[in-house]
């Protein structure tokens, strides 16, 4: 549907991008999904009994977004991430996705954390060694050395306390962690998202911008944000010029997973004159090197049809051509969102992709941890520049030729101006929304259909819960 005809509305099929699409399609309209009307209660955005119920029951329990395998590239190479409560290092200890570890940050000695550091590699040592009392453990979580080992009773140390392994998944360069023992794979919870984009080569992506803040919000009034395009023409009235705000197509999948797909490059059914060009389309086609005059005879509703094949001589002139020849003109252009339950969206664009990672705070369930990390297909030896997309604003454009060869550092914002524009939007909004949840006032979340999304992961999180 990129013409963006009129529809009328269902509620039980909302919009449908592409009404073309067949079984096979990935951007066909997933079948409907009824978790009815009724409102949500605000007591799941502050109570602390229900962050704990999520922490035991789903928390400890379900495959998580850990980090990218890029930071993993050679064999001793580390990353940590703390979810809640607990802290975790994952580590390369052999070539291919199989050689990827990971274990909770602990000696079993007195508890200490091994590793304070976000990045880090082991280096020449080989081991992880307690900055305590200097115990050592190799990438299999071996105990290999105990300081003074004459010191302990044999007893106490005859089961040569180890590392606790976790399980531990990679899909596309995506790395994931399980806390739990058992439970499905991580390819069975990834359900659709697989099929779906494993023509994205995320290993050829490198990472333009990673940031990392404390919100003043339960995680969840966080991620609900990110997970709905309705708020879009109050918040983020900038995109209107350029994409579909209204006509966005919901999708509802198994095990708490969806979608969303947002029609960008185009004049959308917002405006009545939808055969006019604007400026921000014809800019959007001149940054991937596009002449809008070769474009002319293309109205603005099928703009989409121009700056798809600016994009395709982009990607010829930087090496990928391959990997745009398998996406069709829709595909080059929209933004398509995955939300992968419990706690991350990832925005596919053909050029760009944004990871957003909302994590419950250890201690207060009305603060949490936002995450950004942006990965852009570099442009090494050109003029050409490339987008920061969670970043959108005047310090997001990267300088000619960039080659992500530099791994960014996790920054942390120190200004609304630090999120780029329009995040700076959605970072203002999300604490002022949970303030308004907790008022004796509010009766609960009355969602739209556009807002499925949100009771579908609610549903998921119910089910581990035991709700359902």
């Amino acid at each position: 549907m990129n013409a963006h005809s009129p529809q009328i509305y269902d509620h039980k099929t909302g919009f449908v991008v592409y009404p073309d699409a067949g079984p096979e399609n990935p951007g066909v309209k997933a079948d409907f999904i009824d978790h009815g009307g009724n409102p949500i209660s605000p007591q799941r955005y502050f109570s602390r009994d229900e962050a704990d119920l999520e922490w035991e029951k789903m928390w400890t329990k379900t495959w998580q977004f850990a980090g990218l395998a890029h930071d993993l590239a050679e064999i001793g190479d580390y990353f940590m991430i703390e979810i809640g409560r607990e802290s975790i290092v994952v580590v390369r200890r052999a070539e291919g996705n199989e050689g990827i570890k990971a274990y909770f940050n602990v000696c079993p000695h007195r508890g200490n954390r091994l590793i304070h550091e976000r990045f880090g590699s082991l280096g020449t040592k080989g081991c992880f060694q307690c900055d305590f009392h200097g115990w050592k453990f190799d990438t299999e979580g071996n105990n290999v050395e105990i300081k003074d080992e004459m010191l302990f009773r044999p007893e106490t140390i005859a089961h040569r306390p180890g590392l606790k392994e976790i399980r531990c998944g990679v899909w596309n360069s995506l790395v994931f962690i399980s806390m739990a023992s058992d439970g499905i794979s991580l390819e069975e919870h990834l359900d659709v998202m697989p099929r779906h984009m494993d023509v994205f080569p995320l290993d050829r992506f490198r990472v333009i911008g990673d940031f990392e803040t404390v919100w003043d919000a339960n995680w969840k009034t966080a991620l609900d944000a990110f997970l709905e395009f309705y708020h879009a023409d109050e918040v983020h009235p900038e995109v209107i010029p350029f994409s579909a705000t209204h006509e966005t197509q919901y999708d509802l999948y198994g095990n708490g997973m969806s979608r969303m797909i947002v029609p960008y490059g185009l004049v959308s059914g917002r405006h009545e004159d939808r055969d006019t060009v604007n400026d921000f389309l014809k800019m959007y086609v001149q940054f991937f090197g596009g002449d809008p005059e070769n474009y002319a005879d293309i109205k603005g509703y099928e703009y989409y049809k121009a700056l798809a094949d600016a994009k395709r001589k982009w990607g010829v002139r930087h090496g990928y051509g391959d990997f745009f020849d398998k996406l069709d003109d829709q595909r080059m252009t929209d933004d398509w969102n995955y939300f992968v339950f419990p706690n991350i969206t990832i925005n596919f664009f053909a050029e760009a992709i944004v990871i957003q990672i909302f994590r419950p705070h250890p201690t207060d369930p009305e603060k949490s941890y936002y995450r950004a990390i942006s990965m852009n297909l570099p442009v090494p030896g050109s003029q050409d520049c490339v987008v920061d997309i969670a970043s959108i604003g005047p310090t997001a454009t990267s300088a000619p030729g960039w080659d992500g060869a530099i791994r960014p550092e996790v920054r942390t914002p120190q200004c609304l101006e630090d999120f780029g524009s329009v995040l700076a939007q959605d970072a203002v909004r999300v604490p002022v929304v949970q303030k308004g949840i907790r008022s004796q006032a509010f009766g609960g979340l009355l969602l739209g259909e556009s807002e499925n999304r949100i009771r579908h992961y609610l549903a998921e999180l119910d089910r581990y819960i035991g709700r359902r």
